[in-house]
């Protein structure tokens, strides 16, 4: 009886150690907004890949190309392109090329900054999900990630 006891205990705790050691891979998961979550522990294709975000209530989207080296991201560009086709660029914020709200245009400004960071932060920590969002840019980083999502599946 004691040597039942002794291996059904050890078959329990065998079984624990293989559901913390599945539960612990770094396996690609969905994270919380539905896309699956990729690190560089994937490996990726040597090449250049872009992605495009849905477009937000505006009608701008987000597009990031990514260039892989030796399976890593050797260069991220970020862009967002308002529905008209333009890229957010030093005139985002005007209107007819003219700053008519300047607390706007500065905050339009303040977003594209911040929204401009996120490529050569991908770039230094090789991780989508160890790339924060930056007050201000909110909604580009959300367009950055779907990017990113969909460009780092085409480079698998």
């Amino acid at each position: 009886m004691k040597n039942m006891r002794k291996w059904l205990s050890m078959i329990i705790v065998g079984c624990m150690i293989a559901i913390l050691a599945a539960g612990c891979s770094r396996e690609k998961t969905e994270d919380h907004s539905g896309h699956a979550n990729h690190d560089m522990h994937t490996a990726y294709k040597d090449g250049t890949y872009t992605g495009k975000s849905s477009p937000d209530e505006r009608g701008a989207i987000g597009e990031l190309t990514l260039t892989i080296q030796q399976g890593k991201i050797t260069k991220a560009d970020y862009k967002g392109i308002q529905k008209d086709g333009k890229v957010k660029d030093s005139e985002y914020g005007k209107t007819n090329g003219t700053i008519e709200n300047p607390e706007f245009y500065k905050k339009a400004q303040q977003g594209l900054k911040g929204a401009m960071s996120y490529g050569p932060r991908l770039i230094e920590t090789q991780d989508l999900n160890k790339v924060d969002s930056i007050s201000g840019a909110t909604l580009s980083f959300k367009q950055f990630s779907e990017a990113g999502h969909k460009a780092l599946e085409q480079a698998k």
